[in-house]
């Protein structure tokens, strides 16, 4: 049994957990479900077990039950057989495809993104947890009636805090929230019952890839998927944008026939990846991240190396005009590159990674470029620039975390993209009209947000902006003696990036510990 968790909390334990290998010789899983959970959820006369059949969920799900099954109620599991349970239930009882659609920033763990959670839905439920953690599950009407008295029954003073003490919670919670849950997300739906049918896409072959990494920027690789069982093998090359060449080598499992959950080294740094293999097993898609650090990391495309003809993105993604630059067009099946727009050109060189082709832009080139392939075109643009109008930082709010100082929860920093624009037709910046560029060079700094972070000082005790990568490391935890009350090194900082002539500014909400951290949150 766990008996403590300390720095990595329930998302080291999923990234550790999720890729337990199966063993060889694997129990049936329905055997394994009725040795390790009947003797708490009893059988009804068709053999499936109670509350266990009412619901579905993801891998994260599946596994966040189970651990709360051994931290509260004393349940004893090996680690491995843990595993292949939450293969089972993840297989039989999972989500499909399109039911995790526009959720997925929940599983990828995408630490800027901003909910907006209809009434009463907001106020009932994701005052203590994000809306997605509630929308990737499917139960019954008795299942999510059940899953109210567990609520109440395990945060008993849920009804006496805000949001919760002015208003009758449990009876709008039985009489309204269940039935709109029930509504929404049913235990039954088609789309399940079409993919539990449907064959599922292989993840092993060959994978070209587009992504970047927290302190190198844009990148972009081949992995090789091989195995006859899981954790399967991936191994694989990854060149970064400065032309840096790293090697990659990790563990990867599979659930729900698309649910890819990997475990990897890249040139001695440790990441996770939290991916979805499409339905017709051409592409991937999802979120790569320091697997110390979820919050720095960024999106991953791929496509099956030796498939149709695709293209998953464009390393660098903008080159500044008046420089020389080869510009790798991530993908498969390339032959000539053709470019059109500010900028011409075709030809190439095919390698490994698609096709690479050198370009010369003029000194006073500007605007967006169209990559094409053959009949193969990409949303992926390349831009030039020889001047940025105005400049956006990504995300506009962001939150970073104090830790470390000898307690069990880490630093949680935060990454900042600047963004450039152009003016659009009506030549005024920060309108509808303005065009994108991409992400620019920048200086990095923070000031204070108001006038209360400056009389506190918050950007002497927050933490430390690093100038050229826009990475800000917060501060350590604890009381800091030095401050007003003793208070900790909470901030309100606004995120400052110049490029060139243009300016930016975000916010920067730097707070305490999340010490409740499980995979969905």
């Amino acid at each position: 049994m766990i008996k403590r968790m300390r720095k990595g909390h329930l998302a080291g334990l999923a990234g550790l957990m999720l890729l337990m290998p199966l063993p060889a010789g694997a129990q049936d899983g329905a055997t394994l479900l009725e040795e390790n959970c009947s003797g708490c959820h009893m059988a009804d006369d068709n053999g499936a077990l109670s509350r266990i059949s009412g619901q579905r969920k993801t891998p994260e799900g599946w596994l966040m039950t189970i651990v709360r099954m051994r931290l509260f109620h004393g349940m004893e599991i090996e680690p491995a057989v843990q595993s292949e349970l939450v293969h089972y239930l993840s297989d039989t009882q999972g989500l499909a495809p399109s039911e995790t659609e526009g959720l997925r920033y929940v599983l990828e763990r995408e630490p800027a993104h901003m909910e907006e959670v209809e009434a009463p839905l907001g106020e009932m439920c994701s005052r203590c947890h994000s809306a997605a953690r509630f929308k990737l599950q499917r139960r019954t009407q008795e299942e999510w009636a059940l899953h109210i008295d567990f609520h109440v029954g395990q945060w008993p003073t849920l009804e006496y805090q805000a949001l919760g003490r002015d208003r009758e919670w449990l009876k709008l919670a039985r009489e309204e929230v269940v039935p709109l849950l029930a509504e929404r997300y049913p235990l039954e739906s088609d789309a399940w019952n079409t993919w539990l049918e449907a064959q599922k896409p292989e993840a092993a072959g060959s994978w070209v890839f587009a992504t970047s990494l927290p302190e190198k920027g844009e990148a972009y690789g081949t992995l090789e998927v091989s195995g006859d069982s899981q954790p399967y093998s991936v191994s694989g090359t990854l060149m970064t944008v400065g032309g840096e060449e790293l090697t990659l080598e990790g563990k990867l499992n599979v659930y729900t026939g698309y649910e890819w959950r990997a475990n990897l080294d890249i040139g001695g740094t440790k990441y996770r990846q939290i991916l979805a293999i499409s339905e017709d097993g051409s592409s991937l898609s999802g979120r790569q991240f320091l697997h110390a650090e979820d919050s720095l990391g960024g999106a991953f495309k791929a496509a099956r190396a030796g498939g149709a003809p695709a293209i998953v993105g464009v390393v660098p993604s903008t080159v500044p005009a008046g420089s020389s630059a080869t510009v790798q067009i991530v993908g498969t099946g390339l032959g000539d590159v053709a470019l059109s727009g500010a900028l011409e050109a075709t030809g190439g060189a095919t390698n490994a990674y698609g096709s690479a082709i050198e370009v010369s832009p003029a000194a006073d080139t500007d605007g967006l470029i169209t990559v094409a392939s053959g009949d193969t075109t990409t949303d992926e643009t390349l831009a030039v620039y020889s001047h940025v109008d105005s400049l956006k930082v990504e995300p506009a709010f962001a939150v970073a975390r104090v830790g470390g100082g000898g307690g069990s929860a880490g630093k949680v920093p935060a990454r900042f993209d600047a963004v450039g624009y152009w003016n659009g037709p009506d030549g005024q910046p920060g309108t509808e009209d303005d065009i994108r560029i991409g992400s620019v060079p920048a200086s990095w700094s923070v000031a204070p947000f108001n006038e209360e972070a400056e009389h506190l000082k918050d950007t002497e005790y927050a933490g430390v902006m690093d100038e050229t990568l826009g990475i800000f490391m917060p501060g350590v935890a604890g009381p800091n003696t030095e401050r007003p009350f003793s208070t900790n090194n909470a901030g309100n900082l606004k995120v400052l990036a110049t490029s060139g002539e243009a300016t930016g500014e975000g916010q920067l909400i730097v707070t305490v510990q999340r010490w409740n951290d499980p995979p969905i949150r």
